[in-house]
């Protein structure tokens, strides 16, 4: 150590996966100011600014791994993170009841825990499972015989840094008309910034909501919602300035007949919606903007095929389940090229490797969300509750 400057064992530290450096947290006080430097952050994210982190597609109904891209060079986990998930949970909540409800774009998950049936008595933690810091929210208190409803985590970024977090509830209230419809939403929120709940009501554009399935990405949370015949993306900024809103956008394809029902993903910071035509068989891909939808791609397929995920980090590359011959395709929009996937082990050209599961009752099925790793493994915003 006393051998080489400080400055040396920066670039040293900034060529290793982000694990090792992690791990280097722990020889001396010095190696971890250094392993914890801005510079050596900078220095990484540059000389990995070509790399991806791994990610997975995770089916949110049992915390399934659909599909894993890992093994890279950037934060070098050598399993899939659904692999790092199930261990982290299991070890952390040991004889407990505790789950995944829902992940992010950023590396962070949400897990429930039921200590007992009484609602008082669930707890919810923010985690890291690779890094495996944890965070524990203060217990929110709900009405008896009053059930909620979780939408998931926004986070406030910058530069690729998580500098805050909310957990955000939907508690039910029954609307009084006993038509599924409310005229405002009661949320509960969990800030990392003041490290405790709190209660608001948004006015509801009177649609029945589909909450099971919403979607974080960029400080909004978005959920599929409709009213009569028109399906729509509602969202909430969380971090945006004055009092939350919910903002309305229809889907583009109202005016035809879609082959498959409407669900969204993420990619590059977006949200994307992509559906087959019952009529022409062309896939569209399309991503949600500030002015609206804009029509990203359009394809035309010859197989029966069923939209499952974009990419995280290439709009052009989205994943498909072929129902003639029960597997997974990965196409790329813009060459056509297509790849097979099995369900085992497959090595890209950039050395990671890809995993799918190959049971059709894991794929079929359009309740997925992306969890993907972030470039640097950051520690946890926190608020008072720590563990």
């Amino acid at each position: 150590m006393d051998s080489f400057t400080e400055d040396i064992w920066v670039m040293i530290l900034a060529r290793l996966p982000q694990k090792s450096i992690i791990t280097s947290k722990l020889v001396c006080k010095q190696w971890k100011s250094i392993a914890e430097s801005p510079y050596l952050r900078k220095l990484f994210l540059s000389h990995h600014q070509n790399s991806h982190p791994s990610w997975s597609l995770m089916c949110k109904d049992d915390s399934t791994e659909a599909l894993a891209y890992y093994g890279c060079v950037i934060t070098g986990p050598s399993r899939p993170l659904g692999c790092y998930i199930n261990s982290f949970v299991k070890e952390k909540f040991n004889f407990r009841q505790a789950r995944v409800v829902a992940y992010t774009d950023v590396g962070l998950v949400l897990i429930r825990v039921l200590v007992s049936s009484d609602l008082g008595n669930i707890l919810f933690y923010v985690a890291n499972p690779v890094t495996r810091e944890c965070v524990e929210t203060d217990p929110p208190w709900f009405e008896p015989k009053k059930g909620f409803f979780i939408l998931g985590i926004a986070t406030r970024t910058e530069n690729g840094l998580v500098l805050g977090y909310k957990v955000v509830l939907h508690h039910d209230d029954p609307s009084p008309w006993g038509n599924g419809y409310d005229e405002s939403l009661s949320l509960i929120i969990y800030s990392s910034e003041t490290g405790s709940w709190r209660f608001e009501s948004v006015d509801s554009p009177y649609y029945r909501h589909e909450f099971g399935n919403s979607i974080s990405v960029n400080g909004n949370l978005h959920w599929l919602a409709q009213s009569h015949d028109e399906e729509v993306v509602v969202s909430i900024d969380f971090y945006g300035s004055g009092r939350h809103q919910f903002r309305v956008t229809p889907f583009p394809d109202l005016e035809t007949s879609p082959r498959y029902k409407r669900s969204c993903t993420t990619s590059q910071g977006y949200l994307m919606y992509m559906n087959v035509g019952k009529d022409d068989g062309r896939l569209r891909v399309w991503r949600l903007k500030s002015a609206g939808w804009q029509l990203a791609s359009e394809i035309a397929l010859k197989k029966y095929v069923f939209p499952i995920a974009i990419n995280p980090f290439d709009a052009e590359t989205v994943y498909f389940w072929k129902h003639s011959s029960p597997r997974l395709l990965s196409l790329n929009l813009r060459t056509g090229k297509k790849i097979v996937l099995h369900g085992n082990f497959e090595r890209c050209s950039d050395g990671r490797i890809i995993k799918c599961q190959s049971d059709k009752k894991y794929t079929a099925r359009s309740n997925f969300s992306s969890f993907v790793l972030p470039k640097w493994l950051h520690p946890i915003p926190r608020g008072e509750q720590g563990v």
